[in-house]
């Protein structure tokens, strides 16, 4: 049986891992050390990742904010904190 939490956390794995170029693995780096993308790059996937997340959830979230800038560890990193960051974000 799937939750409506794990349903959601699939979706947002799904999305990320459509809009991110050069995904590969379980969990790819988005952001950072060796990561496919600069900060340029990173502004870009997540403002497509904005769009496709309200046309597949109906809801609109803001993923570049003080919020999650502020954060110790950053939720950019790779893919696993991003879908974290955003589940967390949707049940609010």
């Amino acid at each position: 049986m799937t939750t409506p939490t794990k349903g959601k956390t699939e979706t947002v794995r799904r999305l990320i891992l459509a809009t991110l170029p050069e995904a590969t693995g379980d969990n790819p780096p988005i952001f950072g050390a060796g990561a496919p993308l600069d900060s340029l790059g990173l502004v870009n996937f997540l403002a497509d990742l904005e769009y496709r997340l309200t046309e597949e959830l109906g809801r609109e979230i803001v993923l570049a904010s003080d919020r999650a800038m502020s954060q110790g560890r950053s939720p950019f990193r790779d893919v696993a904190s991003l879908t974290d960051y955003i589940v967390e974000l949707l049940a609010e």
